[in-house]
């Protein structure tokens, strides 16, 4: 309920919440079926993708093995059936990108507003889905100083009017987002990031246990360590044979690996336990890869033409698929790292409702949650009101802080949590147990 006891903040613009919402007002609630918007989505952006690389290269075959490579990253396929709003952001700019590629080939203004809308939806849901428009953003300044990126014309033949659905994408995230920080500034700040986590805020020995995280991710969570060491030799290889290169597609590289680096700067915090806040990071990877192919295709088409060139590829992917696979294994494992301690002490949470009914606690009770230092997890499973231990600490002066803003109830579900000292004045009238989990009246 944050600390205003109102419960309102806000920061990824609420479209596909409404719209699920909706769909469960007429479905019923499920879970299923917020996963299977998630997928859609992400798989339309594949859909996207499988065509931008048709288009560019004329082989089909290729054109889905390179999109498909997209889901071999664990991260991805984690997250691609799950509640994020990345996924769907990172999708809609696979899908603008698409257009963009549409717009460069027939100069129809048509496929420019799809391509912004793309980007103006992306960016309200995730600012980070931004990347690859800010490149070809770009490519629009670039071309207003005379460096051309087709060889017959420019792409942006009318820039005064191509420069309104560019700039509209702008306008409205900064709508969007003022709107967003004075909401917070009213009411609930904290609960929500609108701002940056850069490295220039961190000690040493912080950067240092990020970097550390950050080579776990890179061995764990992006793609195998071999197939990012692949992708690393293709960037390398459009660099140094840089003239040969599609000129649209070297900007592209460039200016989206900037915005990688720019983004890993301001955002550096983050990456210690945050592999999703990288998604919209993956952008640069079939931009990488279309780049390398269409060198390959132009100047070495023995290889290019070669079969054995597409059972080597084929190979490599069944290979990345294996990888995610076992990953996926591994992450929804119930006796592993990352499950173990949910299955122990959470999973009595989401059956615990009728319960709580029986004993006189409604649905807008608001509650106490302390053995949970997350935002909401232990709140949402058990479909109560109120507060976790995020924020508060067990400090006793924020818990009567709590009580005042009308936190009736105080649950405990991991018996650690009896070792804050800050919690003793308020554990004396025991109102009710169910399983692991101790209920307080306040």
């Amino acid at each position: 309920m944050g600390k205003d006891g109102t419960g309102k903040t806000v920061s990824d613009f609420p479209l596909i919440y409404f719209g699920i919402a909706k769909i469960w007002h007429i479905f019923g609630y499920n879970v299923f079926i917020y996963r299977l918007v998630i997928l859609l989505f992400f798989f339309s952006g594949l859909f996207a993708l499988f065509k931008y690389f048709e288009n560019s290269l004329k082989d089909s075959i290729l054109a889905i093995i390179c999109s498909l490579f997209l889901f071999t990253s664990p991260t991805l396929v984690y997250y691609a059936n799950n509640f994020l709003m990345d996924i769907p952001a990172f999708s809609l700019a696979l899908i603008g990108l698409y257009f963009f590629l549409k717009f460069c080939q027939s100069s129809s203004n048509k496929h420019l507003y799809i391509f912004a809308l793309c980007y103006a939806l992306g960016g309200l849901l995730k600012i980070s889905s931004l990347l690859s428009y800010m490149a070809i953003l770009g490519i629009f300044f670039l071309e207003l100083i005379n460096i051309k990126f087709i060889k017959d014309r420019k792409i942006f033949q009318h820039p005064l009017k191509q420069a309104i659905p560019l700039i509209s994408v702008l306008i409205i995230q900064f709508v969007w987002y003022t709107y967003a920080s004075n909401y917070n500034e009213k009411y609930n700040e904290g609960i929500f990031l609108i701002g940056i986590l850069p490295i220039w805020d961190m000690s040493l020995s912080q950067i240092k246990e990020t970097l550390n995280a950050i080579v776990s991710h890179i061995k764990w969570d992006y793609f195998r360590r071999e197939t990012q060491l692949v992708f690393v030799l293709m960037f390398i290889m459009i660099m140094v044979f840089f003239k040969r290169i599609d000129k649209k597609m070297l900007a592209l590289v460039i200016l989206n690996s900037l915005g990688f680096l720019f983004f890993i700067i301001l955002f550096f915090q983050a990456l210690e336990g945050h592999e999703y806040y990288t998604i919209n990071l993956f952008i640069l990877v079939p931009v990488v890869l279309l780049s390398f192919l269409l060198l390959l295709k132009d100047r070495y088409r023995i290889i290019y033409n070669s079969i054995f060139f597409k059972i080597i590829l084929i190979a490599f992917l069944v290979h990345n698929v294996d990888f995610a696979r076992r990953r996926m294994e591994s992450r929804y494992k119930q006796d592993g790292w990352s499950n173990k301690y949910y299955f122990s002490n959470y999973q009595s949470l989401t059956e615990v409702t009728p319960y709580l009914r029986s004993i006189g606690l409604e649905e807008d009770d608001k509650v106490l949650s302390l053995s949970d230092r997350s935002i909401n997890i232990s709140l949402y499973l058990m479909n109560q009101k109120g507060w976790t231990n995020y924020g508060i600490h067990s400090d006793s002066l924020k818990i009567e802080k709590k009580i005042n803003l009308g936190a009736e109830y105080l649950f405990i579900f991991d018996k650690g949590t009896y070792k804050d000292s800050g919690i003793n004045s308020f554990i004396h009238n025991k109102i009710g147990e169910y399983k692991n989990i101790d209920i307080y009246a306040l």
